[in-house]
């Protein structure tokens, strides 16, 4: 079991108490006080102002506060340089109200749009990770993957959560999650945002960074990039996987959790993820704290 963020505070204190006292002990105070999380690619927490420094050293920051009682810390800071923003299956299929009635994905359409624009504002970079499947994808999909989409054939009529990847929609909507298909298009709203200097990447399974060899896995190691903000659908599985996998291969991972929804109901899905991000996997924050989070720029801290 992975130890919970929230015992960082006794990690703090641990690592102060182990200081070597130089002169006189009055001088401590003087010296920034932090904590280091990693081995050669490092975090920072620290414990003034109880945030994680994520920039690596970079001048310019995002500061983003993410305090909501269970994370013993209130937030992040950013190197916007360094980060960008993975907007995950907003598309037709999971969300237009002509293939199903997913309200928290209509609701978080608004939020991310907010982001979005911070974002241009910022230089970050805009991704937009999408289904988009063919016929090589289909000889070589996983039992359990098409399952997911097919999970009672009897019932393989009209659109739905389970009419078959690759299966023929109704109303000239393509064949499900097709690359260039109607339904595996960006829902509107969103790709009216949606420009030439965004990157676009296909996926084929539920994550879109499980392969270390795909598009997305080579971009963000080439590019640099360390951090990465999450939206889209669904909450509890696209999001929570491709975040998942970000984490493992080293990411840090922020779940902007107002910019996700899940049509998942009746088993605190959603509470669980956010849970879970916060106190391991990454950090959780809103639209809002994005949106207003104030920008600083300063010289590198001489962290101990």
């Amino acid at each position: 079991m992975a130890p919970s963020a929230v015992y960082i505070e006794e990690a703090t204190n641990l690592s102060l108490a182990a200081l070597p006292v130089v002169g006189n002990p009055s001088d401590l105070k003087e010296i920034p006080t932090s904590v280091a999380f990693g081995g050669d690619d490092q975090w920072h927490y620290i414990a003034e102002t109880k945030r994680f420094d994520l920039s690596r050293g970079s001048r310019t920051k995002l500061v983003i506060d993410a305090d909501d009682g269970i994370r013993n810390h209130r937030g992040c800071m950013i190197d916007p340089e360094k980060t960008v923003l993975l907007v995950i299956d907003m598309q037709n299929y999971f969300i237009h109200p002509s293939c199903r009635d997913h309200k928290e994905g209509i609701t978080a359409v608004q939020p991310t749009l907010k982001v979005i624009e911070r974002c241009r504002e910022e230089d970050i970079q805009v991704i937009w990770l999408n289904w988009g499947i063919n016929e090589d994808d289909l000889r070589v999909m996983p039992p359990a993957v098409q399952r997911g989409f097919c999970r009672n054939r009897a019932e393989m009529t009209g659109i739905g959560w389970h009419v078959g990847l690759g299966a023929e929609l109704p109303d000239n909507q393509g064949r499900c999650l097709w690359k260039g298909s109607w339904n595996a298009q960006i829902y509107d709203p969103l790709l009216d945002v949606a420009t030439k200097e965004d990157l676009y990447f296909d996926k084929n399974r539920p994550s879109g960074l499980w392969n270390p060899n795909g598009d997305l896995s080579r971009y963000l190691q080439e590019s640099g990039k360390k951090t990465i903000m999450f939206a889209g659908v669904n909450t509890d599985q696209c999001v929570l996987g491709t975040l998942v996998d970000g984490y493992s291969w080293g990411y840090d991972c922020i779940m902007l959790g107002d910019c996700c929804g899940t049509m998942t109901t009746g088993f605190g899905a959603k509470e669980l993820c956010d849970y879970n991000v916060a106190t391991n996997y990454g950090f959780v924050a809103t639209s809002d704290d994005f949106v207003n989070a104030p920008k600083i720029e300063d010289s590198p801290v001489p962290f101990l």
